[in-house]
């Protein structure tokens, strides 16, 4: 079998750890807002939300020209905008302009550096290996989803906000100049004649299908991340740190101990019961006691962590060398879109009706996600036990 940690892979991850570790402290904004700028709900929905938009919007650029220009320098750029935006939270004294400006562009720092290199994941990995490249990718993310709000919830109370954002400031620039160190394989296509453009990727009903099931996850996704910490300070909980460690821990276990287990009984198969899972947990936070919130966060994780990598590597399965970037770009901007608007939308009616029935809303997405996944091309072989074959995988450039 293939070798998968390469140089280039490995600094790889370990540029992707440092951003996620600067990206990572903002899951912490939602207690920001609320306790030291004294936001209600719907306020905290329209800055969360702020971040998604934006992100959405620039994908078809993004998407187009990492394919066009090559994966490494979007990386290193978006690197540098979190970098900028992190140091500027130091100014922030409101729910202004500001705040809202920030959030804006650290979407456009977080689509430039994860699909640049997510794609370079992809790019670096075996073929009949893709599915464990790309949960051991997001295991380098989902670890610091652990350590940094855990880091940041105890600096907040030893040296203050100002210190969180100086030391997110410091890993954003860590991943910049981690970047140095992967070396990018393959051609950079200069003629955008040469690759089908993202409008026509976009429209394949294979794209549209699997855009819908990834918008109703993300939506759920930023639901459980947003409106978990509001919602269980209003319970009496004084800190929120644990959900996240107990998220993040499953999620990268999970990712570790049964990375290639898509690859190996079919993709297919996992996406669907992870989803399912994904649902139950989400409902199971309208029910929240303040001592559940770590086993709740500990089965988001477990979710989670199966069902992204093996539905990422899903959508990436019918992609050619040169659409990669396309497919990924499309696969996080249907998830941050559904992040974005559920988490706006939902953060009025959370201020009406209260936490619990955002959780409601949220699960019952995902249950229509999975029915409209077991009705589709792509999801109708899990029933049956199929197991979609490695071959299947469109032909990588080797590894370096």
């Amino acid at each position: 079998m293939a070798a998968l940690y390469t140089r280039s892979f490995v600094s790889l991850l370990l540029a992707q750890a440092a951003f996620g570790y600067a990206f990572s402290t903002f899951f912490l904004l939602p207690k920001f807002i609320t306790t030291q700028l004294r936001a209600g709900p719907d306020e905290i929905g329209l800055v969360m939300a702020a971040f998604g938009a934006t992100s959405v919007f620039c994908i078809p650029l993004v998407g187009t020209l990492v394919d066009r220009l090559g994966r490494r320098r979007f990386m290193t750029a978006g690197a540098l905008v979190m970098a900028a935006t992190a140091l500027a939270f130091l100014r922030v004294t409101d729910v202004g302009p500001l705040l809202f400006t920030l959030r804006a562009l650290q979407g456009v720092a977080f689509s430039m550096t994860f699909i640049a290199s997510a794609t370079l994941a992809s790019d670096l990995a075996p073929p009949e290996r893709l599915g464990q490249a790309l949960g051991v990718f997001g295991v380098s993310m989902l670890s610091m989803h652990a350590i940094a709000p855990a880091a940041a919830e105890t600096l907040v109370a030893v040296a203050g906000w100002r210190a969180v954002f100086l030391v997110a400031t410091v890993f954003a620039l860590v991943c910049a100049a981690g970047t140095a160190f992967v070396s990018e394989p393959g051609p950079k296509l200069r003629d955008l004649d040469e690759v089908p453009s993202l409008l026509h990727v976009a429209r394949r009903p294979r794209s549209v299908r699997i855009m819908v099931v990834t918008a109703l996850s993300g939506a759920a996704f930023g639901i459980m991340i947003t409106y978990s910490q509001p919602f269980a300070l209003s319970l009496g909980r004084e800190n929120v740190r644990g959900f996240f460690i107990a998220y993040a821990i499953a999620a990268a276990s999970v990712r570790l101990g049964f990375g290639s287990v898509a690859d190996r009984i079919g993709r297919d198969r996992v996406s669907a019961a992870s989803l399912v899972a994904y649902g139950f947990v989400v409902l199971s936070m309208a029910m929240l006691r303040p001592a559940w919130l770590e086993p709740v966060g500990a089965c988001f994780g477990l979710a989670h962590g199966l069902f992204y990598p093996a539905f990422n590597a899903l959508a990436l399965d019918a992609a050619g060398p040169h659409e990669r970037g396309k497919v990924m770009a499309l696969f996080n901007g249907a998830f941050n879109a559904g992040n974005s608007a559920a988490t706006l939308a939902l953060g009025f009616l959370a201020a009406r009706a209260g936490y619990p029935a955002v959780f409601v809303v949220a699960a019952a997405g995902v249950f229509a996600g999975v029915a409209l996944f077991a009705l589709s091309p792509e999801g109708r072989g899990w029933r049956h036990a199929a197991k979609r074959p490695a071959s299947s995988v469109a032909p990588l450039p080797a590894p370096d």
